[in-house]
């Protein structure tokens, strides 16, 4: 059974993630490719807001999903060169969400079985041949999934509310910031599964238990973070921490200077992740 699905000029690999036209490779990111491969399962359907969030991030990870499904659909629909006011592929429904509307062809593997029909005449979609091929790419991403998931567990992550520790209440907003970009910079990655929202995540800093947050959650590494002023200035230690022996594997120092707040929340994120995908990726 063929893992590709093709459409219009495109042909999506479910199983690498990789897009093509015309067999060039079409830059996409993680998550505009999923929501695709989404899509892809039920063509012509409606596929609800909320489906789609928890498909791509999950119910136990805290994130702004409408924010973060918006971006995933603009981009897909900047790699598709489609337009949202006369959607070729994407279309959308407003408040509700999203449907695939492109004709489905023949799985990539079997596009050319038809001995009987020329080049040109293959290209061309038949009524029985597109209605098949519907049928045959929700097998075929079905599979794919339930084969990326056996193969393949995705680490899993829990991100502790960062620590204030300036004595500034003020600063309560940038430590909510800071948590929530990093979780936001993490689900990016599939390979992640990240939590940041359960109730042992905002437990005081004096009564944390790291391997309680383990043994509670079922985390391979957790992310802890602490905001404080150093010379006058503010700056951010992140932590990774190894679950099963709760080793600190990674210490960093981010110095905020001149950067404004969201730049420096980006910057923080940007290490979390770097850190991530080195100690707990690399495997």
């Amino acid at each position: 059974m063929s893992h590709r699905i093709r459409f219009g000029e495109f042909e999506a690999d479910v199983v690498t993630g990789e897009l093509r036209r015309g067999g060039t490779l079409v830059p996409i990111q993680d998550l505009p490719f999923r929501l695709l491969a989404a899509l892809l399962e039920r063509p012509g359907e409606l596929v609800m807001r909320g489906e789609l969030a928890a498909r791509l991030w999950g119910s136990e990870t805290y994130v702004d999903s409408t924010a973060g499904l918006n971006t995933a659909v603009a981009k897909l629909r900047e790699a598709l060169g489609d337009n949202p006011d006369q959607p070729i592929y994407v279309e959308t429904v407003p408040k509700r969400g999203y449907r695939f509307v492109g004709s489905i062809g023949a799985p990539a593997a079997d596009a050319n079985e038809d001995s009987g029909a020329t080049p040109a005449a293959s290209r061309r979609p038949r009524p029985l041949v597109v209605a098949t091929a519907s049928l045959m790419t929700a097998a075929v991403l079905a599979f794919a999934t339930y084969q990326l998931r056996a193969n393949r567990e995705p680490v899993r992550v829990a991100v502790v509310l960062f620590d204030n520790e300036t004595g500034d209440p003020q600063l309560g907003r940038l430590s909510q910031g800071l948590t929530d970009a990093v979780v936001t910079a993490l689900t990016s990655d599939s390979r992640l599964a990240v939590i940041g929202n359960a109730a042992v995540l905002r437990t005081a800093r004096a009564f944390r238990d790291i391997a309680k947050v383990r043994d509670e959650l079922g985390v391979d590494y957790i992310v802890i973070g602490q905001v404080q002023m150093l010379d006058g200035g503010t700056i951010v230690r992140a932590h990774l921490i190894r679950g099963r022996d709760q080793a600190h594997v990674w210490v960093n120092v981010v110095k905020r200077g001149d950067a404004g707040e969201a730049a420096f929340q980006s910057a923080v994120a940007g290490e979390v992740r770097t850190a991530i995908a080195a100690h707990a990726l690399a495997r």
